[in-house]
């Protein structure tokens, strides 16, 4: 591999912020803030550097930086308009404790990735509209979309939550298009349908509109339902 290609290949490779944010945590009235927590899995985890936790916000990509690739350079500039002094330092840390992920939608074993995590929806779909039917709005009710999505990508963050991992979800709804003869024949292809919604997994996290999370490992857990055509 040469040089240019190898910096291609980091420029082009996503951060994503693994874990569901469930907020401040202080000790007692009047107290300061103690750490801020997440919950992964079935279990919880706690950042108490206040450095470290802006390390891991500003994993999420703002939605009105959409169409840019959020990479560790994007990571690293947005920390530091934060006033992290050395925010590499807390990403590597992140990336061998599992609160980031840097993955190359591109890369072959990818669907090792999407074996490993799963993602949840954290808000609803808002459906989709008479000038757009294309696209599909997720927000909250009452209130103007969030995000609008092209309607594969949606239906993926819609089913997310009713696989074990991102994979399974991503294979039933290539087996979903081919048995509805969906004319787009690459959205037969689960590979294709996962490439599809990576570009556009780090919105959707960045928004607050899903999490990642670590897969489901218990096989006797429901999937909560399954995908038809």
């Amino acid at each position: 591999m040469t040089d240019t290609t190898r910096n291609s290949t980091m420029v082009d490779r996503l951060i994503l912020p693994v874990g569901r944010y469930t907020g401040e945590f202080f000790p007692s009235v009047g107290a300061p803030m103690k750490y801020n927590s997440l919950s992964i899995g079935r279990f919880s985890t706690t950042i108490a550097d206040p450095e470290a936790f802006g390390v891991w916000a500003a994993a999420h990509c703002p939605v009105d930086r959409a169409g840019e690739t959020w990479n560790r350079a994007a990571v690293i500039e947005a920390a530091e308009q934060i006033g992290v002094a050395d925010p590499n330092r807390f990403i590597e840390e992140f990336l061998e404790e599992g609160l980031l992920l840097e993955i190359d939608p591109d890369a072959p074993d990818v669907e090792d990735f999407a074996q490993a995590y799963r993602v949840l929806p954290l808000m609803v779909s808002l459906g989709n509209t008479p000038d757009d039917p294309l696209h599909y709005g997720i927000g909250i009710f009452g209130a103007a979309p969030v995000l609008r999505l092209p309607a594969l990508t949606h239906d993926v963050w819609q089913w997310s939550s009713t696989g074990a991992n991102l994979w399974e979800v991503c294979t039933a709804l290539a087996d979903a298009s081919a048995r509805a003869e969906v004319a787009d024949a690459r959205e037969h292809n689960p590979r294709f349908v996962l490439r599809e919604f990576l570009t556009t997994l780090p919105l959707l996290v960045g928004a607050f509109a899903a999490c990642l999370d670590e897969a489901r490992r218990d096989p006797a857990q429901p999937t909560g339902g399954s995908i038809s055509a």
